[in-house]
C-alpha cells in the first residue's frame, strides 16, 4: 500500500486519521502525528481516557 492518510473518523468531536508509511499502518488523533497508535481502538481508549481524566 502506497504512503498516505487513507481514512478519516470522528470519535466524540476528535478527528481520528489512519496514515501508512513505508507499509506500517498508525493511526493518530487530531494533527499530532508525533503520539500516534496501532490501531483505531488505541486512539478510542486514549481518547476516553482523556475524557475520564
Amino acid at each position: 500500500m502506497p504512503n498516505g492518510i487513507y481514512i478519516q473518523t470522528e470519535y466524540h468531536g476528535r478527528l481520528i486519521r489512519k496514515i501508512v508509511c513505508n507499509g506500517e499502518e498508525r493511526w493518530f488523533i487530531g494533527s499530532d502525528c508525533t503520539v500516534t497508535f496501532p490501531s483505531l481502538a488505541a486512539c478510542f481508549a486514549a481518547i476516553d481516557a482523556a475524557l475520564l481524566a
